[in-house]
């Protein structure tokens, strides 16, 4: 099919983007069109036989967030060796992260073992200031199993709605963020610092999400969370995100969080504990759902379970104030009660 031997084959615009998409060889695709054209469902065809796994293969792009391929370029990481856990295993800036933490660093057959590593400015700070919550507040830990298929279906119906009106996709961590601030409206106290001897319960509720960078956590907070539309929600909490991958947050952006929410749902851990945030007294840990299998009026079903744990500061609240608004948050979220999109 060949015109004069230089890859060019015949193919109608869209077979060719499809398989330039899939990392096709078109040499390798039989068309079914006028004179052999290359049509659409002659590369869906392909992509069903054997030949094709050997191309895409060899010729496909490995897929992966901007974030990630800038991070492994810059560390010199093959992407073909970090294993994504992104959409259709889309390499993510944190599967990077997590092969350079691990000390195995594709291309140094060293790796990292006997090096000595300076910590960097911001890794010292952090370092400071979870050793003064670990050893200044004495933790208090609470686990409760949540079912995540509701807010699943809620989030999957509001999809058309949210990418038309606020051009973004909306995320689980924008719902939780509203749940958890509706729900530290009802507690008062999980939204407190100490100062001396006294409680100061804090005049704004603004969730603070844990974003993860190279030298480590960092988290940005989303202002008066209990009063925005979910919409908002997401706008404000996806310019964070960036700014915050970009080193381009205001200290006040990462100062004003008086609650945190460390979610690590995109990996295979099932529950956690979480340090405190200081001065923070509470902070809410989120592992991945994982399928559970139940029975509902007599019959066996399928539902998704998600395990969260909330730390807290026993020097500010008590046991069964924590178990009340984690027992209320589990509520809210398997409801999917929420004032407003």
């Amino acid at each position: 099919m060949a015109t004069d031997g230089s890859n060019v084959f015949r193919a109608v615009p869209l077979a060719r983007w499809r398989a330039k998409k899939e990392g096709i060889d078109l040499s390798l695709v039989k068309g079914s069109g006028p004179k052999d054209i290359i049509l659409p469902r002659d590369i869906e065809k392909f992509k069903t036989t054997k030949s094709a796994v050997k191309t895409i293969t060899h010729t496909k792009k490995k897929s992966a967030s901007s974030l990630a391929r800038k991070l492994a370029e810059k560390k010199g990481i093959s992407l073909e060796r970090v294993e994504g856990t992104g959409n259709r295993g889309r390499v993510m800036m944190a599967d990077v992260i997590r092969v350079i933490e691990k000390g195995v660093i594709p291309g140094d057959g060293k790796g990292m073992f006997g090096r000595t590593l300076p910590m960097s400015q911001m890794r010292r700070v952090i370092a400071k200031r979870m050793s003064q919550s670990a050893f200044t507040a004495p933790h208090i830990y609470f686990f409760t199993d949540v079912e995540m298929d509701t807010l699943d279906k809620l989030r999957e119906g509001v999809f058309p709605e949210f990418e038309k009106n606020f051009k973004i996709r909306i995320s689980i961590n924008d719902f939780l963020i509203k749940a958890v601030a509706l729900t530290i409206r009802e507690f008062p106290i999980l939204n407190a610092i100490l100062k001396g001897e006294e409680i100061v319960v804090m005049p704004e509720i603004n969730i603070g999400l844990a974003v993860a960078l190279e030298e480590g956590l960092i988290v940005p907070a989303i202002p008066h969370a209990d009063q925005l539309g979910l919409g908002e929600i997401a706008q404000i909490r996806a310019d964070l995100v960036e700014r915050a991958r970009t080193r381009k947050l205001k200290l006040e952006e990462i100062e004003r969080g008086t609650f945190t929410i460390s979610s690590l749902a995109q990996f295979d851990i099932t529950f956690f504990t979480a340090i405190l945030n200081p001065p923070q007294s509470g902070i809410l840990s989120i592992g991945k759902a994982t399928d559970h299998l139940a029975l509902r009026d007599g019959k066996v079903i399928s539902k998704k379970i998600a395990r969260f744990g909330l730390s807290v500061d026993h020097r500010i609240i008590d046991g069964v104030v924590a178990a009340a608004f984690l027992q209320s948050l589990k509520h809210r979220l398997e409801k999917a009660t929420f004032t407003s999109l």
